[in-house]
């Protein structure tokens, strides 16, 4: 409106026919085909001028009829291409030019404020029609792109984003190619990541004694063949490696999960139609939108169990199917050929980053796979697929990489330029500079050297692509964790926030919350600012640092470390804060089948000697000795299986009853005493009630202690976050008990709710420290 009524002022006041503007457009405006738009919008309103790339933004002139020129500011808002994000835009009246014809200009590496680099692309529409078009001169070509889809930040180097700096400058364009990037009207004008079987990446397929055998077409269709014949094959991708096996195949299946070493964590699925993912699976418009999207994440569907030919080993246990829809062109082909579900599990050895590098594939997974199908585009930064689940119909991140990395979210001031480097566990990366937060893809935990190698490659890339020199380095309060010691080396000021401080502080920002908040903080555990472990504690910050209101009364986990790869220690643990050092002989414990008597007679003498048993308040731990009691897990197979059991359990009844849970509120922080809880549980075991109803009254339990603390306080809104709130049993038990009382229920959505996040609230805890510094005069 504001733009229509200049043009009518400056009608009224006589202007000159001819104008000329210089335009600055900053945002996602570089890789999604947002130059091809402007010059083709300045060729049909017959302007003269030029666009180019500069740095970190894109700088335009425009030179014309007024009315032409008016109509194009209107057009480059309001038409810019799907995938463009316009952040700011300004432009000026500059003096006319001797000029003619609208050029796109070669890019410069002049700065003129911040860039929002585009995601990776699953493929379009577009690009898939002409896939599978026998006219099309790209028919079955497995790296088809355009301006609207293909790779983008994996194979960026540097800015500004044109083919030059990407990994595809190894790929000079063909005539035909040229002919396409030149015109305007082409779909493909200046379409930076352009290439055809003539002059772009091949296919070929590498047997599992690393000897090359096929090329291109013929590679393709081994790779075909071999997944029809139940061979394991490693696949390279858009970001990296999968390893890919036919779904239906039972004893493929079971053959992958003995060669992973991966007993019964879920795999993921692939589908070449949305169609066939609706008939496996419960799907509702919202998770259809997302299946289908650019970003093309695994998305958490619930299992109808229809499809009986699928492996009942692919989610053992587990009503929930992780799936997605082919996303690349190679991808496409594959499944569509196969013509079945693939299982698609991330390639790395466990607990390792994903590999994106040809030669170190064929070294490292040779062992596991039957056969490689490589290409040879380098990815210049491996991505995992990102994993979203919903939540009272709103989508959850679980895990951020491709397709959302590298957005950024926007502040609520300017920041300094701060580096926060994470935590131990779900390392990610994240630095600030003015209203912006740039967060990098999950990296993983950094317990071996490729994952630490992996962190410190992603920092140096994301600081160059961002323009960005820090001026602090942020991390965990912990004394013993690598990203502490890697701050240290960094040689800057280093601002260290605790741990679940910083999970508050994450949830603010994403929420953009600026001034108080009330947030339970619940997660397996991290380093309290008294030395011990936390991991069940309510937060409020009322001025500038986060208060510790209450918390779980602390129990001990014998083994350390080992207690979170057992959960029967954790049971233990518990019934010893009940029944003491005589637990062993205890009538009561010694009729939980579910326990072993030596078990416990050792288990026992440690907590007695206080034998390697740090004390800890975690309700994530709390989750895994309830399920050990029940009988669900007594070790973990993987990172969270024991309350991921514990859930599943609970979802199957609807029972209404609670356990006793009382609160100390004499004594700061306020403590939880869960030992009446676990009383009931046990009469409950005891009297064989069921574990469904049992878990599902624990759940019930869970949601009460939140709501009689945030009634306490008085609070009118309750931020929820930390691992154990990616539970979706908890988060809607609990947002429906506190919203009956008139308490607003807020949860993570944008960013994961676990240690991933981290690094967000790091970055909000050093500039609130150095707030505090500038205010102190120091």
């Amino acid at each position: 409106m504001l733009i229509i009524f200049f043009i009518f002022s400056k009608i009224q006041q006589g202007v000159p026919v001819q104008q000329r503007y210089r335009i600055s457009v900053q945002g996602r405006v570089q890789g999604v085909g947002f130059r091809p738009f402007v010059a083709v919008t300045a060729a049909e309103l017959n302007l003269s001028g030029w666009v180019r790339n500069i740095k970190q933004s894109v700088l335009i002139e425009i030179q014309g009829e007024f009315l032409d020129t008016q109509e194009f500011l209107l057009q480059l808002q309001s038409k810019a291409p799907a995938l463009a994000k316009i952040e700011q835009f300004n432009y000026k009246q500059i003096e006319n030019k001797n000029e003619t014809g609208f050029h796109i200009l070669k890019s410069s590496g002049q700065n003129e404020g911040l860039v929002s680099i585009s995601p990776d692309i699953g493929i379009c529409k577009h690009c898939q029609n002409e896939l599978f078009s026998e006219e099309n001169r790209r028919y079955l070509y497995p790296f088809i792109s355009c301006t609207q889809c293909g790779p983008r930040y994996s194979i960026l180097k540097k800015l500004p984003f044109d083919r030059c700096n990407t990994t595809l400058n190894a790929f000079p364009m063909c005539e035909d190619c040229l002919t396409e990037y030149k015109n305007p009207m082409d779909r493909r004008f200046h379409a930076q990541g352009i290439n055809c079987e003539k002059c772009g990446p091949q296919l070929s397929f590498v047997d599992d004694n690393g000897q090359r055998i096929a090329e291109k077409e013929a590679a393709l269709t081994l790779a075909i063949d071999a997944l029809q014949a139940g061979k394991i094959l490693a696949v390279k991708g858009l970001t990296g490696f999968h390893i890919m096996v036919d779904a239906c195949n039972h004893q493929a299946v079971l053959r992958l999960r003995a060669r992973k070493r991966r007993p019964e964590k879920p795999f993921a699925l692939m589908y070449s139609q949305l169609s066939l993912i609706e008939a496996d699976c419960l799907l509702e418009d919202q998770e259809k939108l997302l299946l289908i999207s650019e970003i093309a994440p695994i998305v958490l569907l619930e299992n109808r169990y229809s499809n009986r030919s699928l492996s009942p080993a692919i989610a053992p246990d587990n009503p929930y199917l992780g799936v997605m829809l082919a996303y690349t062109p190679l991808h496409q082909l594959i499944c569509r050929a196969v013509n079945k579900p693939l299982v698609v599990s991330s390639a790395n050895r466990s607990g390792e980053p994903v590999c994106c590098d040809n030669e170190q594939a064929l070294e490292e997974l040779s062992q596991l796979v039957d056969g490689f199908l490589i290409h040879d585009r380098e990815i210049y930064q491996g991505l995992d697929d990102s994993i979203v689940k919903f939540v009272n119909h709103e989508p959850m991140l679980l895990r951020r990489a491709r397709g959302y990395v590298p957005d950024y979210l926007t502040l609520d001031t300017e920041y300094p330029s701060i580096l926060a480097l994470g935590g131990q566990l779900k390392n990610s990366i994240a630095i600030s500079q003015g209203k912006r937060l740039y967060l990098s893809q999950y990296i993983g935990s950094l317990d071996n050297v490729k994952a630490v190698n992996r962190h410190q490659s992603t920092r140096q890339i994301m600081s160059r692509l961002m323009g960005v020199t820090a001026d602090f380095v942020a991390c965990d309060l912990h004394p013993d964790y690598l990203t502490t010691q890697l701050a240290m080396d960094l040689h800057l000021p280093v601002i260290s926030t605790q741990h679940h401080s910083a999970h508050l502080y994450a949830a603010m920002i994403e929420h953009r919350i600026t001034d108080s908040a009330f947030a339970a903080v619940w997660d397996g555990n991290g380093y309290g600012e008294d030395g011990t472990l936390w991991g069940g504690e309510f937060m409020l910050i009322a001025a500038d640092k986060p208060q510790r209101v209450a918390t779980f009364l602390p129990f001990k986990l014998p083994g350390g470390m080992a207690a979170i790869k057992e959960p029967r220690r954790v049971a233990i643990a518990l019934l010893y804060e009940i029944y003491g050092k005589n637990i062993a002989s205890n009538d009561v414990v010694k009729s939980l089948s579910t326990l072993a008597l030596s078990t416990i007679k050792q288990l026992s003498k440690m907590l007695s000697n206080n034998i390697n048993s740090p004390s800890t308040s975690s309700a994530g731990r709390l989750f895994d000795g309830i399920s050990s009691l029940l009988n669900l897990v007594q070790i973990n197979s993987f990172e969270g299986e024991a309350a991921m059991r514990l859930e599943f359990a609970a979802k199957t009844s609807k029972d209404s009853g609670i356990y006793a849970v009382p609160v100390d509120f004499s004594v700061t922080p306020n403590i939880i005493d869960w030992r009446p809880m676990l009383e009931g549980i046990i009469v409950d075991i005891g009297n064989h009630i069921s574990s469904a109803v049992i878990a599902r009254r624990f759940h019930n339990s869970a949601a009460a202690i939140i709501l009689k603390i945030a009634q306490h306080y008085n609070v009118t809104q309750l931020l929820l976050t930390g691992g154990c709130f990616q539970n979706t049993l908890l988060i809607e038990t609990t947002s429906a008990l506190l919203q009956q009382q008139g308490i607003a229920v807020l949860w993570h959505k944008k960013l994961p709710a676990n240690d991933a996040s981290l690094c967000v609230g790091q970055i909000r805890g050093a500039y609130q420290a150095w707030h505090d510094a500038l205010g102190n005069g120091r």
